[in-house]
């Protein structure tokens, strides 16, 4: 068994472990490192295990075959920092069928999302004449090689998924990560507290002990602690707001139906449960003296941990290679090398950093504006407001009719079309000291100007559209990657409206879900006065329930869905059992004390975390340019927080 399991520190304990019954007749070949965990008044409802090596896979599948597992939790990648984590136990896409000792395992298809891959796999044993049987696979990506994810509500997405596919007739779900069973044991303890939670008051100490006994293992880290309680206070202050697209219309309705006696509706207590997250981070460079005259609005300036960095030029920068110009490292290292812009660096759905909130450019800033374009590779500019609205300018000019120089930038007009609700222009823009150039194109939504909101959400819904389409975001990773720059007055209440409902779209089309309440919270902590009134929120849900309308009693796909097929995947919603946390229960009297606990202890998340954990606070990095929001290779889905309300 020690040859088969070299990692002494952590093995399973023999009253619980996992024993194989179908050896080959060798000693001791009935060992795996696994172990039983019991769920809520159910037994042996989980397997943690240790990810397999080349040597045991074979027993892996035979564990599978044995227990009539149809559910695997993979929670590692196979190669994480240049070592090897975990034997790939499944065939590739390119081989489609692979046999593990016996036992025949076939790809039958692979769905990417962001944080997770799904595959459906079937599996047959050689050695006996029973069926193939269905095993579904789901590789859980966003789990950092040190440390937790910054987002805890990545935590029950993973659970909701998990549960979609779980059936009456299936043995125990199988969980496991590379060799680190602490992230087992976050997994297991959430499903078992939200679980208990929906009964009954629960003592989450308790609960975490007891899943720890049964794998003779300890939370090695506080992060992992506090993360399992952030995600249980997320669970039971926001509840259940993913829906499917095959349910939006009637939950829908539901949502804005208002109660006799002028009770709020679903929505509007929806809304009020967002968190509000006023100065939680630092945005001191935006209003020292120096750069206060950047800024249109006092009220909105971009935090200092996720602020655009725009590079100082000079002569030795010119023939710098342009791959240095997205490498960017903290602020405090960058303060002298860099100038200040008010823009705020937005995750997107598929990638980090993917899209940039900014105020529309002052007559002073316009050259600052068109280097952020040009050292970040934007090559699709987003405006939602007129030059001036009344006799406010929301927007200096950045083109003209004519070619024209901003700082080192020559800005040209290519060409312009104008539809009913939004100006396309073909810029070309050419820095010539680097003798570089490349081209630009510009969106202007024209149906804003003077109004709260547009009169037809539609209006904004087809230029979205139109972008992805014609930008081609969506359809590769080297295209998702590259940066959207949206900007309006000042950078939030406009932009917010429409990097929420480009986040939404990608989730629609892609998982057929849709969560306005989780894409609102992440914007609302990237950028203030990002979906700050009710009027907006409601706007995201009449946006998505037009861009989706019933035909033949079914919701009508969208005709031209610009991500690719691969990419696709439905997932049918879990029981409604779960529902929205309205009242008062024994455990958000609990959860109360625990969040006092945690907000004064803020959660590290990523590479952070490992570096803490270790002692190596040096380690821990400022977020750079876009990346693909798969971050096990050393950083988090962005910064961590303690959950604030």
């Amino acid at each position: 068994s020690v040859k088969l399991f070299p990692y002494v520190s952590v093995q399973s304990d023999d009253y619980n472990r996992v024993q194989l019954t179908s050896g080959n007749g060798e000693t001791g070949c009935d060992y795996i490192n696994a172990s039983f965990i019991d769920g809520f008044k159910e037994s042996k409802k989980y397997i943690a295990a240790q990810g397999p090596k080349e040597e045991t896979v074979g027993d892996f599948w035979r564990m599978v075959w044995e227990q009539q597992s149809s559910i695997i939790v993979m929670v590692t990648r196979c190669e994480e920092s240049n070592r090897n984590k975990c034997a790939q136990y499944w065939p590739s896409p390119e081989r489609e069928v692979e046999i593990f000792e016996g036992f025949v395992v076939k790809l039958n298809r692979e769905e990417h999302c962001p944080d997770y891959i799904i595959r459906h796999l079937s599996l047959t044993n050689k050695r006996e004449k029973s069926a193939e049987r269905e095993v579904t696979h789901i590789q859980f990506t966003s789990w950092p090689d040190h440390g937790v994810p910054g987002e805890p509500h990545l935590l029950l997405k993973l659970r909701r998924r998990v549960n979609a596919f779980k059936n009456l007739f299936s043995g125990p779900i199988v969980i496991h990560c590379s060799i680190n069973v602490c992230i087992n044991v976050c997994i297991i303890n959430i499903n078992v507290c939200i679980t208990l939670g929906v009964l009954l008051s629960i003592n989450v100490c308790i609960i975490i002990i007891n899943v720890c006994i049964n794998l003779c293992v300890l939370l090695r880290i506080k992060a992992q602690y506090i993360l399992i309680h952030q995600a249980l206070i997320e669970h039971n202050q926001f509840g259940e707001t993913e829906i499917s697209l095959a349910e939006l219309h009637p939950t829908l309705g539901t949502l804005k139906q208002r109660d006799p006696g002028n009770e709020p509706t679903l929505l509007e207590a929806e809304f009020q449960r967002l968190p509000r997250y006023k100065n939680w981070r630092t945005f001191n460079t935006g209003i020292n003296e120096e750069n206060k005259k950047k800024n249109r609005s006092s009220s909105v300036i971009p935090y200092d941990y996720n602020r655009v960095l725009v590079k100082l030029e000079d002569e030795s920068s010119h023939d710098q290679d342009d791959d240095n110009d997205d490498d960017d490292s903290s602020d405090e290292e960058d303060e002298e090398s860099t100038k200040y812009i008010n823009a705020t660096q937005i995750d997107g759905y598929w990638c980090q950093r993917s899209l940039i909130a900014a105020q529309g450019p002052l007559a002073d800033t316009t050259g600052d504006f068109w280097q952020m374009v040009f050292q970040k590779k934007v090559n699709t500019i987003v405006m939602l407001s007129d030059l001036t609205e009344g006799d406010q300018e929301f927007c200096s000019a950045y083109w003209g009719e004519e070619k024209k120089t901003f700082r080192d930038i020559e800005v040209e007009l290519k060409a312009t079309e104008t539809l009913p609700a939004y100006t396309t222009r073909s810029l070309q823009i050419r820095h010539p000291k680097r003798k570089d150039s490349r081209q630009v194109k510009q969106y202007q939504f024209l149906k804003w100007a003077g109004r709260e909101l547009p009169e037809k959400p539609q209006d904004l819904m087809d230029m979205i559209k139109n972008i992805k389409q014609t930008c081609g975001y969506g359809n590769s990773k080297a295209e998702r990657i590259l940066p959207v720059v949206v900007h309006c007055n000042d950078g939030s209440s406009r932009s917010g409206v429409f990097c929420a409902l480009w986040n939404i779209m990608d989730s629609a089309e892609t998982e057929k879900l849709v969560d306005v309440f989780q894409v609102a919270k992440a914007l609302r902590k990237e950028r203030q006065g990002m979906i700050h009134s009710l009027e907006q929120y409601q706007f995201l849900y009449d946006a998505v329930e037009g861009s989706f309308p019933i035909q033949n009693g079914e919701v009508k796909q969208p005709a031209t869905a610009p991500a690719a097929a691969a990419d696709s995947i439905q997932v049918v919603n879990e029981t409604k059992a779960e529902q929205p946390a309205s009242a008062t229960t024994a455990t958000q009297q609990g959860a109360e004390v625990v969040k006092e606990a945690v907000e004064s202890t803020p959660l590290v998340a990523g590479k952070e975390a490992g570096a803490a954990a270790e002692g190596n606070e040096d380690e821990a990095a400022e977020p750079g340019s876009p990346t693909e929001k798969t971050p096990l290779g050393g950083s988090s889905n962005g910064p961590a927080v303690t959950l604030e309300v």
